[in-house]
């Protein structure tokens, strides 16, 4: 798990379309495939995503991981801003 992976949800959680958020990080999309079945694995398995038709949606997991992922990229923006300035 990285700094990436943990970006790369936060925008397909935000998204929830694994084309759209791809497009909007600049990486291919078998690309943000791989980084969050990396990240799911690095969480013991853990099921972030469900399939709808053809979207996906937060599971219960990923709702909360989303809320703790989001305040820590929140943080580290902070703590980036702060010693730029």
């Amino acid at each position: 798990m990285n700094y990436n992976h943990l970006l790369y949800f936060s925008v397909l959680a935000e998204t929830e379309h694994y084309t759209t958020a791809a497009a909007r990080l600049n990486i291919s999309q078998p690309a943000l495939s791989s980084a969050i079945r990396n990240l799911e694995e690095a969480l013991g398995g853990a099921k972030l995503f469900e399939k709808v038709g053809r979207n996906i949606r937060l599971t219960e997991e990923g709702r909360y991981y989303r809320e703790k992922v989001d305040a820590a990229l929140q943080e580290l923006q902070e703590a980036s801003m702060t010693l730029r300035d």
